[in-house]
């Protein structure tokens, strides 16, 4: 009976094709979502550093000063947090593995490193066009720096904490937003942090800022809101005491609390929140 089971088993596997692959001589297809290595468009990448900073593994370094983008690809998994995190989503997950080799592969990729535009000097004796053309180019060049709307600011600092680059400085005290323009690489890293949604890359447009302002006129004054706990969802994790940028919550097992004077209603702690147990809601 054996044989006959082995000579049915051959039978079959005479017409069909072979089970295994003549790799590397016919490519082989990958399959959608395979994680095999992180390319990068060298010319979409503004050297901010948040893959490096957001890579478990280390694999990757940033030099904004020289140019240089560096991943070590044996240190990397192939995770994808880098290629999830990159603001100009310069960086993919290629589904092609590194090749094997004896010795540790290291890509070093050159990157322009954009500077902010010069300002146009304004010279004694130049003529009245003149004048015209370089005020416009400054202006040009004022219209993709970050903004800040200080009248909705609350000075939380989750900016000056998300920018990969050291570029904003914010005081809470002395009611201080600054931004180091030079620093600045335009990743827009803060403005997604920011709670109240009052930073942005150029200037609002006209329409929004009189729009902005009508609604500010109209509205009526509005008290202070600050997080409420539902200590049966709440699960202590401690994440919404960490986002606090004023250190205003301790997450204690089986004590939450909240010191309303330091609060200042940014509404981080609720957006981290992975168990829906904050709610924003106003006191007197």
């Amino acid at each position: 009976m054996g044989a006959f089971k082995i000579a049915k088993t051959v039978l079959k596997s005479a017409f069909k094709k072979p089970a295994t692959l003549m790799y590397p001589v016919v490519e082989r297809e990958w399959q959608e979502r395979t994680r095999g290595s992180i390319d990068i468009e060298a010319e979409k990448c503004i050297l901010c550093g948040i893959c490096s900073k957001r890579c478990p593994a280390d694999a990757i370094n940033v030099d904004r000063k020289g140019g240089k983008w560096e991943i070590h690809r044996m240190q990397c998994v192939q995770c994808g947090e880098c290629v999830e995190a990159c603001p100009k989503k310069c960086l993919e997950m290629n589904p092609k593995y590194t090749e094997p080799g004896a010795e540790k592969v290291i890509d070093i990729v050159d990157v322009e490193v954009k500077k902010p535009a010069p300002k146009a000097d304004k010279e004694d004796g130049k003529k009245n066009d003149d004048k015209k053309t370089d005020s416009n180019a400054v202006e040009a060049s004022d219209d993709d720096k970050l903004v800040c709307d200080l009248d909705a600011c609350v000075y939380c600092g989750l900016c000056a904490k998300t920018c990969p680059c050291d570029a904003l400085e914010v005081d809470r005290k002395a009611k201080v937003w600054k931004v180091d323009d030079d620093a600045c690489v335009k990743c827009g890293a803060c403005v997604d942090k920011c709670p109240k949604k009052c930073l942005s890359i150029g200037a609002p447009s006209d329409t929004a800022a009189s729009e902005n302002e009508e609604a500010e006129q109209d509205a009526e004054p509005v008290a202070k809101s600050v997080p409420v706990v539902d200590e049966e969802k709440c699960v202590y994790c401690n994440m919404c005491a960490n986002e606090c940028p004023s250190e205003a919550i301790s997450a204690e097992i089986d004590n939450w609390t909240l010191e309303e004077e330091k609060c200042v209603s940014c509404g981080a702690c609720v957006d981290v929140c992975p168990a829906d147990a904050l709610t924003m809601e106003t006191v007197k």
